[in-house]
């Protein structure tokens, strides 16, 4: 019975659902004052929300109609530290902080450009936050991110997330976890990537438009990879599994979709101290759909879409190598590749990689294999047309 007794202890650290206010979302800016940063935390009202109130504007817990409150408080404050900041956030919210259950960082370019090391210091330092969450670059203001009217979610962070997860399926934007960007940020030679979100007008309404990437030399923001070329860097890293693009062929433009994609990077070094990169790229494509009247699924027809696949997929990936070298950003890599096939040259090779990296060859190959045209096998097109 002792025993028993023993095992039936409460929790004694137990935190109540009503004391914690539950954070969604974070959004991180330069202040006004010169060497501050305005930190903004989105956290979720479990009350409210229940009619259009969750769509309310207002960083407040009331809407601006009814008696239903928003789904979600935005808060803000300024200071220097992380840390400090959400402390002092204290005094004006009557529930203690919770950011276990983060989904987004948002960083904005400006401050970006100027290092983000200090920002993510307390996130991957605080026992409670998870490193799972995805981090953003925001063309503008990041906290107005946090305040766009969302349409399928209750919550602008919330939906923000799910906008990343799907961009596998155009493969136009990475999807980075904080572990990741952390990890990469604190390598001497890799560059660390983010995807780029901003808000747009699209038929008179606000929306969330995920698209590109950021690129982080050294925890500071140096650039950016537009759309393709963010595809092509994900395809060198074997990040791609589906994604669509179009190719000009017999006279047709066709929607080529990818259905898989490998990739494998062989570094090769010479006597002289130059380096090589063979990048073997395999993939399988579909046919999304066509223009004209050309049989693009004809056994004679098919190698001039493999072709024409091929060279556009090449075409990414040998834009992305160029703008790297312009950002003179390794992006891809390269220089752990060369750790890990030769170690004891590569000891002499990084701390120089910086001026090396210029000068580095990518030779591409692209091979490509057609896998099925859907439910139809001709184009709709009138039969001898």
């Amino acid at each position: 019975m002792l025993t028993c007794i023993s095992m039936l202890t409460g929790c004694f650290d137990r935190r109540e659902l009503d004391t914690l206010g539950i954070v969604m979302g974070v959004a991180i800016d330069k202040a006004k004052t010169e060497g501050d940063t305005e930190l903004t935390v989105q956290m979720a009202n479990p009350v409210g929300g229940q009619s259009s109130g969750g769509k309310s504007k207002s960083s407040k817990s009331g809407s601006e109609g009814g008696n239903t409150s928003a789904a979600y408080i935005n808060v803000s404050n300024t200071g220097k530290n992380m840390n400090y900041i959400i402390r002092e956030m204290q005094h004006k919210i009557s529930r203690k902080i919770y950011v276990a259950h983060n989904q987004v960082i948002i960083v904005s370019a400006g401050l970006a450009e100027n290092g983000v090391r200090d920002c993510f210091d307390f996130f991957a330092r605080a026992a409670e936050a998870r490193m799972t969450l995805y981090i953003f670059v925001a063309k503008d203001k990041a906290s107005d991110v946090l305040s766009i009217e969302p349409e399928f979610e209750k919550l602008p962070s919330v939906e923000l997330a799910k906008i990343l997860k799907d961009q596998k399926i155009t493969s136009h934007a990475p999807i980075v976890t904080e572990f990741e960007f952390v990890s990469t940020m604190i390598s001497k030679t890799t560059a660390a990537v983010a995807p780029m979100v901003q808000i747009i007008e699209d038929n008179d309404k606000r929306r969330l438009y995920v698209n590109g990437c950021a690129v982080f030399k050294e925890s500071k923001m140096v650039g950016e990879l537009d759309d393709s070329q963010t595809r092509g860097l994900l395809l060198v890293k074997g990040k791609v599994k589906t994604g669509v693009f179009e190719v000009n062929v017999l006279n047709a433009t066709a929607t080529v979709e990818i259905r898989d994609a490998s990739c494998k990077v062989t570094p090769v070094l010479y006597t002289d101290g130059s380096a090589v990169f063979n990048v073997e790229v395999r993939t399988t494509i579909g046919l999304g759909d066509q223009s004209g009247t050309a049989n693009l699924t004809d056994p004679d027809n098919v190698p001039a879409l493999l072709n024409a696949s091929e060279s556009a997929i090449k075409a990414e990936i040998q834009n992305t190598v160029a703008k790297s070298k312009e950002l003179n950003a390794d992006v891809f890599g390269f220089g752990e590749c060369i750790n890990r096939k030769y170690p004891d040259q590569w000891k002499e090779m990084k701390n120089n990689w910086d001026a090396l990296y210029r000068n580095i060859t990518v030779n591409i190959e692209v091979k490509a294999k057609v896998d099925g045209s859907g439910r139809i096998v001709m184009p709709l097109s009138p039969e001898g047309a």
